[in-house]
């Protein structure tokens, strides 16, 4: 056979490079068009890299738990930014995972290659080559650890990284990766793991944290301790070599003895960590102002009176501190555990206060100098068109002093001062209190407010009862400690004074040894609800005993049943506070009401004067009502005459003058104000399946 002559075999090696580049050409067009096809026809997702469905934890002030809850995944899962994961997690995470995620594009080359080299001589796949982004795409994909899976995460994770810079990336890793158990996310696993958040971790607690995604059930610090030590190690020897930690913090660290936590959500205070997480929604930590020492008071206390009540007897109890306006202890019913009525929190369950809000029906009276704790009101019979509301004790005392009036409770007195204050000035006063009342609780209630016949929140009057104790200013009760408070007018001092020595009086006024109580009880009618509210120098408590299925017992009586338990709080060595140094301020009455003095025709019967009338919108329309002696009458708003009837008067301070032939006019000033909407909130908390037991 004759040799190839070397022109035919430089034309056939030019043919088979043509050859070459053409089909190199063709398949590296090919591949551009089906990257490109694919890119277009399965982008990424928008929320590819969000968290998943959020749990919660829900701690006291000192940091223990009151209530951890999973997600719909039954993972426990807290999201946190980069910059809520400390100095040291970032870093370390970096140098262990991936010393090039800074510069490469979501993949790396040389890693893939050695990776591909190290599966291939040992037949399966014993190394990833993953990079951060990599393992992002892998940890929302959760695609089995094959060629094709890997490929399909490279795929994604430069998808990743031509969308969102790398801050983002670690952010999603720190938030999406698995440490262990149902412990989701870098935050998740520093609380239950290390009992802190993950940016108080030193740098040994970061290493360790970082180090369990590898391997988490094998590395879990709680049962395999020696092996999570190892792996902790590895990552601070990767951290020295690439330069995170010098040698001396790299000595430090491995020598640190790290102290496991474990979280321990047991006793009677889900309930308060279900209305802290209702405040502020699920997804985070939230730190709560309860004050475990004296949490742990009023669940011995309510268990203690518990043994004296019938098992299907619930007590609930609101502990203030009255300075910071800091909820300091809940319980929402005497067994949380029980199956029927355990989930039910009756300290935001609406029920019939009974007589507790008269206080406040005072304290409006006091306020404006139509009343004082020594004026004369009148205890008899009454008849509102039908209605003829009466005593418990079905007596009547006639004339009595309006201190002896709220102190034993007489109900009838109460009514005449509510009618003679205005009932819509009334309602105003009580909603600027803090009581959440419905926009139709004038046509519902109508003057039986005074008596219970509006269904109020234990934790609504015990906001209420803390502006009483503060001398008359109001701010929403905070249980979630970053929570805003900014205080509020509502009654004078004098006035919650007034109130205070009414409810309290004693010779020992101006100070001395005895504890210092003040309260009031509440009992609804039909015995379903027994009430008692009060406060002490430096707290406010309010105390409901009942059956959640609003059945009546005998021995639902404020006094007999809700009144004990609130004493043995105010009481209790860690509660208890002496008499303060207080003295009564003289009192003017400017206008008295409640003893049916008469005054000179013309008069204003409704509305009267200083009332606060509520508007739904900008505007409110009133129908003012006139008794005079039959002459001719003008009626003038704000210095105009107007017609008689009803009047139509916005938001602000208005004055309706009457006046009628030769004798003086009658004027009065009101109030119209834009009612201030709250987020609704259910009348029985009902807790999730997702509450971990």
């Amino acid at each position: 056979m004759k040799p190839e002559a070397p022109a035919r075999r430089f034309r056939r090696l030019r043919r088979l490079l043509m050859a070459s580049v053409v089909t190199a050409t063709f398949g590296g067009v090919l591949a551009t068009v089906l990257f490109t096809a694919a890119w277009v026809l399965f982008p990424l997702p928008d929320r590819f890299l969000a968290p998943g469905d959020p749990g919660a934890l829900v701690l006291d002030a000192s940091g223990g738990v009151l209530l951890d809850i999973v997600g719909a995944d039954e993972q426990h899962r807290l999201a946190i930014t980069l910059e809520q994961a400390g100095p040291w997690i970032p870093e370390a995470l970096i140098a262990v995972e991936d010393h090039a995620f800074r510069s490469h594009i979501g993949i790396d080359p040389g890693a893939i290659l050695g990776a591909l080299g190290s599966n291939l001589a040992a037949g399966k796949v014993v190394r990833g080559g993953s990079t951060i982004t990599m393992q992002v795409a892998g940890l929302r994909l959760q695609h089995p650890r094959t060629y094709a899976g890997k490929a399909i995460e490279a795929f994604r994770a430069l998808q990743i990284e031509a969308r969102h810079d790398k801050d983002r990336i670690l952010e999603a890793w720190l938030n999406t990766a698995s440490f262990g158990g149902n412990l989701v996310g870098i935050e998740t696993a520093s609380r239950a793991w290390l009992g802190k958040p993950a940016a108080a971790c030193s740098i040994a607690e970061a290493a360790l944290l970082v180090g369990l995604p590898n391997a988490p059930e094998r590395f879990r610090p709680d049962r395999h301790p020696e092996a999570a030590i190892r792996r902790k190690n590895i990552v601070l020897d990767r951290m020295l070599a690439s330069g995170v930690i010098s040698s001396a913090q790299h000595q430090v660290a491995r020598a640190e003895e790290l102290l496991i936590h474990r979280r321990d959500s047991s006793g009677n205070r889900r309930h308060v960590g279900w209305v802290a997480l209702q405040r502020s929604g699920r997804g985070r930590v939230l730190e709560t102002t309860v004050d475990p020492t004296l949490q742990a008071v009023v669940e011995s206390v309510v268990e203690q009176h518990a043994r004296d009540l019938p098992t299907e007897v619930d007590i609930s109890v609101v502990l203030v501190e009255v300075a910071s306006g800091s909820i300091r202890a809940m319980v929402g019913s005497t067994d949380p555990m029980d199956p029927r009525d355990g989930q039910v929190n009756g300290a935001t369950s609406r029920r019939s206060p009974g007589s507790s809000l008269k206080p406040l029906i005072y304290a409006m009276a006091y306020d404006r100098h139509r009343l004082a704790p020594e004026s004369i009101v009148l205890d008899a019979p009454l008849d509102y068109a039908g209605w003829r509301p009466g005593n418990i004790d079905r007596r009547y005392r006639g004339r009595m002093t309006a201190a002896e009036a709220l102190r034993s409770s007489r109900n009838t007195p109460a009514l005449r001062i509510t009618d003679e204050l205005g009932l819509a000035s009334v309602i105003a006063g009580l909603r600027r209190s803090g009581i959440a009342l419905p926009l139709d609780t004038a046509g519902h209630a109508g003057l039986s407010i005074a008596v219970g016949g509006v269904e109020v929140r234990p934790l609504d009057l015990a906001e209420a009862y803390t502006m009483l104790a503060r001398g008359g200013l109001h701010q929403p009760l905070r249980l979630i400690e970053s929570e805003p408070a900014t205080p509020t007018r509502v009654f004078s001092t004098e006035a919650c004074r007034a109130v205070e020595c009414s409810l309290a009086p004693d010779p020992g006024l101006e100070g001395g040894a005895l504890p210092f109580v003040v309260a009031k009880t509440g009992t609804s009618s039909g015995l379903r609800d027994a009430l008692a509210a009060g406060w002490n120098a430096r707290y406010a408590v309010v105390t409901w005993v009942g059956r959640f299925d609003g059945g009546s017992d005998p021995i639902l009586m404020g006094s007999r049943s809700a009144l004990p338990i609130l004493d043995s709080l105010l009481t209790h060595p860690t509660l208890r506070t002496n008499r303060p140094t207080r003295k009564a301020s003289d009192w003017i009455v400017r206008n008295q009401v409640g003893a049916g003095l008469a005054t000179t025709l013309p008069r204003l019967l409704e509305p009267r004067n200083g009332d606060c009338i509520v508007a739904s919108g900008t505007t409110v329309r009133i129908d003012p009502r006139i008794e005079t002696d039959g002459r001719p009458t003008v009626l003038l708003l704000d210095g105009r005459p107007i017609e008689l009837g009803p009047i139509t008067v916005g938001i602000g301070t208005h004055e309706l003058r009457v006046i009628s032939g030769t004798n003086p006019p009658h004027t009065i000033e009101f109030t119209v104000e834009p009612l201030i909407r709250t987020v609704a909130q259910p009348a029985d908390t009902i807790e999730a399946d997702h509450a971990m037991q």
